[in-house]
């Protein structure tokens, strides 16, 4: 009787095994829970203290690949440590319809990545989170700038993408500049000649721009009696962004506008309708990245030829990126400028949502 209780519980053992193994769900020889695809057995896994991973094979939108990869995490010191490995690339035909994967995110704003896939294929990026919330939805969304900063990733996969898609100057290539609006407050009623000694092409202008404006403005600030200012769009052929900026929650944006913006010289009007243009340009975020780019990069890229010269020129073109989460940087020092005689505003900017 014993023998036979012995031998029932043995063969329960091994039909438990089995559909364990079945499903996706049977320990490895290293002790990690194989879960297949199921991030919800991933969770279910970890939250219990074990070590587990998934096996996912997706497609990349932007890169026209199929990504077959692992995320393996493993509880570590009351935290989660979450690796990921690409472990094999393989190319599509355009019809496929795609979606994202690991690299996904990524490789929207870095096309370069479909020639280097031999270096990162195999290669592996660890990131570690605090909670299991955190990590698995770190293992459904993949890699992007974002989590790769926020959760201080590392491993060659970080590097190669370092390496592949970070240049000197500006990820994204090439950069447009949004909406540069250029107001002119002469002294008097003035004949005046503007031109943009570009690095790049204008793409829209308002009135036409074609080889330059030759207006008659105001000291009101009217523009061939019906403008408020000149207004034009183009694509840089570089961008180079300074180090220092702020962090602004969204819902805060509109504050900041008002004191900065005023700060930075610019009245009543323009400030008002920046603000028309750019909280409705501006997509819903967590935060905003703001960086204001310098006078000698706009100098040396987009410089402004005036006839006659301006004694005043204040020029607030702004770098805007979306952040899901606060980083760290380190404010600019303001100095509020006197306007004095002719003077000429400028305001625009650049919105890098690519990350989001």
């Amino acid at each position: 009787m014993k023998n036979k209780f012995f031998l029932f519980i043995a063969f329960f053992l091994v039909v438990a095994l089995v559909w364990a193994v079945q499903n996706g769900q049977g320990d490895t020889s290293q002790g990690i829970i194989d879960c297949g695809n199921s991030h919800d057995c991933l969770y279910e896994q970890i939250s219990g203290g074990r070590s587990a991973k998934v096996i996912i094979t997706e497609k990349i939108e932007s890169l026209f690949l199929e990504e077959k990869s692992e995320v393996k995490i493993e509880p570590y010191n009351g935290q989660f440590k979450v690796i990921m490995t690409i472990l094999e690339l393989k190319r599509l035909e355009r019809e496929e319809p795609l979606t994202k994967s690991v690299i996904g995110s990524i490789s929207e704003n870095c096309p370069q990545i479909i020639d280097n896939l031999s270096e990162i294929e195999s290669a592996s990026a660890s990131c570690t989170v605090n909670t299991a919330e955190e990590a698995k939805t770190l293992a459904m969304k993949g890699l992007s700038n974002t989590v790769i900063n926020k959760y201080s990733c590392t491993g060659k996969l970080v590097d190669e993408i370092n390496r592949i898609c970070v240049t000197p100057d500006f990820p994204n290539f090439p950069p447009g500049i949004k909406k540069p609006a250029i107001y002119l407050y002469p002294l008097r009623e003035s004949k005046v000649r503007i031109a943009v000694d570009l690095k790049g092409v204008i793409t829209k202008s308002e009135p036409d721009y074609n080889t330059g404006w030759e207006v008659t403005a105001k000291p009101s600030g009217l523009i061939n009696g019906r403008y408020d200012y000149l207004f034009y769009e183009a694509r840089l052929d570089e961008l180079k962004l300074p180090k220092e900026g702020w962090i602004v929650k969204y819902g805060d944006l509109k504050k900041w506008f008002d004191v900065t913006l005023k700060n930075l010289g610019l009245n009543v009007k323009e400030i008002s309708q920046f603000e028309d243009y750019w909280l409705k340009e501006l997509p819903l975020a967590e935060y905003y990245e703001i960086r204001l780019l310098d006078d000698i990069f706009l100098k040396e890229n987009m410089d402004l030829k005036i006839n006659p010269e301006p004694e005043t020129m204040i020029r607030r073109n702004f770098y805007f990126k979306p952040q899901e989460f606060k980083i760290i940087l380190k404010e600019p020092e303001i100095v509020t400028p006197e306007r004095k005689g002719f003077t000429v505003i400028e305001w625009g900017g650049l919105l890098d949502n690519q990350y989001r």
